[in-house]
């Protein structure tokens, strides 16, 4: 097998699995983990992957490198804290969907994660939150309702004063600060109003939240736990917060 089939076949991995060790791709590709290695350092200097230690992550978005414009808008993925785990949660969140649902999506970091898994869905999305909005315009998504208001830059939010009075959805996925016995927390000012006035056009309150948030108090109560139906996170989640939230009744996926 030559390095450019080596290359295609490591990059068809990690579009399943996300991330990968170099002993995973040692067994799937039954190569030496020299030559593993090098495929991947090879790979992160094409930006084609992410290197980290002892393996690589799929970089999670194709960011329009060249676009300056559309670029400013997106967040960064080396500023995204442990952006495998949040792509796992983006993804789990997009395959709770059903086909032409309405959903409404927030601001975060999974959030703007489930872009790329939007696209071959026929969902209707309805955000105020412009990087993703920017995203899906930019991929051609058809399925699009942008939430208008003041731009406000430093939060990339469009913030109204009206509510959406004629819209509805199935799921309101949002992201957090941190989230307790009490409930969702969020220190985003903005976005805690913006969020507060979808509640009442949605059937269901998905959080979506890093593990290491399991536990930790963020903020102003966003969601009480009685408030929420579902949360994502991932698997190194505290346990003793996620036997409470799964008592109140909350679905809890971990991935």
């Amino acid at each position: 097998m030559n390095e450019s089939s080596r290359h295609r076949k490591i990059l068809q991995y990690l579009s399943e699995h996300t991330s990968a060790t170099v002993g995973e791709l040692v067994d799937f590709l039954d190569k030496s983990p020299a030559t593993i290695r090098r495929d991947i350092t090879k790979l992160d200097e094409g930006k084609k992957l992410k290197k980290v230690r002892n393996g690589a992550e799929r970089i999670a978005i194709e960011l329009h490198q060249n676009d300056h414009a559309l670029k400013s808008l997106y967040p960064k993925m080396s500023d995204i804290y442990n952006v495998s785990e949040n792509d796992r949660i983006a993804r789990k969140a997009v395959e709770l969907c059903m086909e032409k649902d309405n959903v409404f999506i927030s601001e975060g970091a999974a959030t703007f994660l489930m872009g790329r898994y939007l696209l071959s869905r026929n969902i209707q999305v309805y955000t105020n939150y412009m990087p993703l909005a920017t995203y899906l315009i930019t991929e051609d998504f058809p399925h699009l309702i942008i939430l208008g208001g003041q731009y406000v830059k430093n939060q990339n939010l469009l913030v109204s004063p009206d509510k959406h009075k004629n819209y509805q959805g199935r799921y309101l996925f949002c992201s957090g600060d941190g989230i307790t016995e009490a409930g969702l927390t969020k220190s985003g000012l903005l976005a805690f109003m913006e969020e507060k006035k979808l509640v009442e056009h949605v059937d269901k309150i998905v959080a979506l939240i890093d593990s290491d948030k399991i536990g930790v108090i963020g903020g102003v109560l966003l969601f009480s736990l009685d408030e929420l139906d579902i949360v994502i996170t991932g698997k190194d989640a505290d346990p003793e917060i996620i036997t409470q939230l799964k008592e109140k009744n909350i679905a809890v996926y971990l991935v």
